[in-house]
């Protein structure tokens, strides 16, 4: 059992070390997600984290959201509520119309097609699919494609439109 957890946090470290070189985005999350599946895939030496640990990362995950929130946060999410309110409004009705797509027209199931279209980050999502017996890799490959393709784009659409990247 110490060989499995180590080797598991070791493919989880180096994996996470080389997505932050390469500057993928959310590269600790999804370089530990590669390094470990890599590890599962090519050895018996792969870690089933028990439920009770589980449960401490998922604080953590809500305790760096946490972080997030501040005064001036709060103070900008009042003057631009409507346009705030009609962007989620519109994230949430495009994300359910793709999941009913996902899961009618493919072999999706409800949880992985809903939580694959969600306007989420991945760390929360990737949460989410586990706790909710979704398919991960599915569910965080749509997300980092997303976000790729989002920092890409907007990156290309600031310099076209004059802004800094």
């Amino acid at each position: 059992m110490i060989a499995s957890i180590l080797a598991t946090s070791a493919a989880a470290l180096v994996g996470a070390g080389v997505a932050t070189a390469l500057k993928l985005p959310a590269a600790p999350l999804l370089g530990a997600m590669i390094g470990v599946a890599a590890l599962s895939l090519s050895s018996e030496l792969s870690w089933q984290a028990p439920g009770g640990a589980k449960w401490v990362v998922y604080v953590a995950i809500g305790a760096l959201l946490g972080q997030s929130v501040t005064r001036e946060s709060l103070v900008a999410l009042r003057s631009a509520a409507v346009p705030i309110v009609i962007t989620v409004v519109l994230f949430l009705l495009f994300g359910l119309a793709l999941a009913w797509g996902l899961w009618r027209f493919t072999d999706f199931d409800v949880h992985t097609a809903l939580l694959s279209t969600a306007p989420g980050g991945i760390a929360q999502m990737g949460a989410l699919s586990a706790e909710a017996n979704a398919n991960v890799p599915v569910v965080l490959s749509i997300h980092v494609l997303r976000i790729t393709s989002v920092i890409v784009l907007m990156s290309l659409g600031l310099k076209l439109m004059g802004g800094r990247s």
